[in-house]
């Protein structure tokens, strides 16, 4: 019985890599580790400010190259981009509304939405966990945080026997902050 994600020897969605701004930091430390993950230090620091960190789902098996992702600083290139990005989302009202738009479906109908996704033993976890965050982070970060929780019988649930949790939040992203970041909290059907 493979009891250590090395032991694998499929194929295997290695990493994503995720980011957060200057300052942050240990507020996305704070984020993951309500999400219920393991954060280490890979001491490699590349060409940003800090090291990069892996964030590790099953505290059990840390292995810094498989089922883990990392979070690193914004470089100064994505940073020249959002900031453009912000402007024009103040400037025009157009893309305003369309960006309002788009982080409202993230907030209430998150499926198609651009995501990764965890996996918890069950629906009482991902409960845990959503009350955990409200709990630690929801005065934090107040609109910039927001959890959804789809269960069997919802009348928008996904198909099946899953319990899913997506919590929508611009502290850890892998595209734009301005977009913001869902993660879905699932469990097994």
């Amino acid at each position: 019985m493979m009891k250590q994600i090395a032991q694998y020897e499929g194929r295997l969605l290695n990493h994503v890599e995720t980011l957060y701004r200057p300052g942050e930091r240990d507020l996305a430390i704070e984020l993951v580790e309500a999400l219920g993950c393991t954060v280490t230090d890979t001491g490699f620091k590349g060409d940003g400010v800090d090291t990069f960190l892996a964030v590790h789902p099953n505290r059990d098996d840390q292995n810094a190259q498989n089922n883990v992702f990392y979070m690193s600083q914004i470089r100064p290139e994505q940073m020249a981009i959002e900031e453009r990005l912000r402007r024009f989302s103040v400037e025009d009202d157009g893309f305003a509304a369309d960006l309002e738009r788009y982080r409202h479906a993230a907030r209430t109908k998150p499926f198609g939405v651009p995501h990764f996704s965890l996996r918890y033993r069950s629906g009482q976890e991902v409960r845990d966990v959503a009350d955990r965050i409200h709990a630690s982070l929801k005065t934090k970060l107040e609109s910039r945080l927001n959890m959804r929780i789809f269960a069997p019988g919802d009348e928008d649930a996904a198909v099946g026997n899953l319990v899913q949790g997506f919590l929508y939040q611009d502290v850890v992203v892998s595209g734009s902050f301005l977009m913001g970041q869902l993660i879905e909290l699932q469990t097994l059907p």
